[in-house]
């Protein structure tokens, strides 16, 4: 049954993507990524399907400067329990917060050069799943590189210092959304479905917990990490309900997370008539 949901969702996303993007297929389970070790430059729709227990996410980062994976994995042992990114490690975006069970696309346009796949997803005891092995190089060659062909976008969510603006309303029905870091520091974008009887203050207590006991929401993805000016897509159904959108990130300022500072948005899906 799991098999046959993941070929729908790739049945659907293909045929609503014109002209279609390359798909990489990543599998999450704890803690690790099964994924290509290279793929050719150019306009990717990465698949996050997650096999795994737990919430699980794709995070892509692109390595400037030179560096490594090793680098970068050097680089990690400095974090405690949290990321601390440095000027050379670029957030691109992916597939944000997926559900056990389910599946989530994110469509973007990468150079090449060295990039890492992660999930900062915490576990029971605070520490990233990234730091428990859930990590993985990827290589975007020139060789066999294609043109950039980004699918065309409905919605747009911008994201900005502290903030979500999404335009226009997002209505019942599959919708393609572009997400755009405008703000000077990383954001990102998780997107749920609050479950019946929950409300925004619920999901934010749940995700401010380590994302520990029985969940409120429903989680669909969205944007992983974007730095200023980064853009990505994501192709959805949305189904009538209640839904928001968070980003928990620490601050570059206080370290408090973004969704204190207000970075919270919450819509209603009605509905068709």
């Amino acid at each position: 049954m799991l098999a046959w949901t993941f070929a729908l969702l790739a049945l659907a996303t293909q045929t609503h993507l014109a002209p279609q993007p390359r798909v990489v297929v990543v599998r999450a389970t704890e803690f690790k990524f099964e994924a290509p070790a290279s793929v050719p430059a150019g306009t990717l729709t990465f698949r996050l399907e997650n096999h795994g227990l737990e919430v699980h996410h794709l995070w892509i980062v692109q390595l400037t400067h030179g560096k490594t994976a090793a680098d970068f994995t050097k680089m990690m042992d400095s974090w405690g329990t949290g990321p601390k990114m440095p000027e050379w490690a670029i957030d691109v975006g992916g597939p944000n917060n997926v559900a056990p069970g389910l599946a989530a696309d994110a469509t973007m346009t990468l150079a090449p050069g060295t990039y890492m796949l992660l999930c900062y997803v915490p576990s029971a005891d605070g520490t990233p799943h990234a730091m428990k092995g859930m990590l993985r190089p990827l290589t975007v060659t020139a060789r066999g590189a294609t043109k950039p062909r980004e699918p065309r976008a409905d919605v747009a969510v911008t994201l900005v210092d502290y903030g979500f603006v999404i335009s226009p309303a997002i209505t019942a029905g599959r919708h393609t959304l572009r997400f755009e870091d405008k703000a000077p520091q990383t954001h990102e974008a998780i997107l749920a479905r609050l479950l019946p009887g929950h409300s925004l203050q619920d999901a934010l207590a749940w995700y401010d917990n380590g994302q520990l006991g029985a969940t409120p929401v429903v989680t669909l993805g969205g944007a992983s990490g974007l730095a200023n000016s980064r853009h990505m897509y994501m192709t959805a159904d949305f189904v009538p309900g209640t839904y928001v959108l968070l980003c928990v990130m620490p601050d570059a300022t206080d370290g408090r997370a973004h969704s204190d500072h207000g970075m919270v948005a919450q819509f209603t899906v009605a509905p068709k008539r």
